[in-house]
């Protein structure tokens, strides 16, 4: 993987194993922010009575956090960049609760393959 490159990886450790860092370009970030629309409240209330995982939420929370996810890799793409490192996500409340805002976010950056000693 060297210079530009159609695949960005995406990791949280502060490098990628393999590969070295050869230039740091910023930060990247990818947010989406989602409401809670009417039918997901009443079936979360349904769920609620009964106690245990609401799934309406934690499908529509899947979905948000892979669409952060994708908005990240194209932001670091649009860098120049083929691998982020030190990705995290974060979620806040907004709106009164009535949303919430998905982001994510890391240091997008130029990786190339460590040399091998033989």
């Amino acid at each position: 993987m060297t210079g530009y490159s159609e695949e960005v990886v995406v990791v949280t450790m502060p490098t990628v194993p393999g590969y070295r860092i050869i230039k740091v370009l910023g930060i990247a970030h990818g947010i989406t922010v989602r409401t809670r629309g009417v039918g997901g409240k009443i079936v979360a209330g349904i769920e609620g009575i009964f106690g245990g995982e609401v799934t309406s939420y934690s499908s529509e929370a899947e979905k948000a956090r892979r669409d952060s996810l994708a908005r990240l890799i194209n932001s670091a793409r649009k860098m120049g960049a083929n691998a982020v490192v030190r990705a995290d996500f974060e979620t806040s409340d907004i709106l009164q609760g009535s949303a919430t805002l998905f982001s994510a976010y890391g240091t997008a950056v130029i990786i190339q393959p460590e040399e091998t000693k033989h």
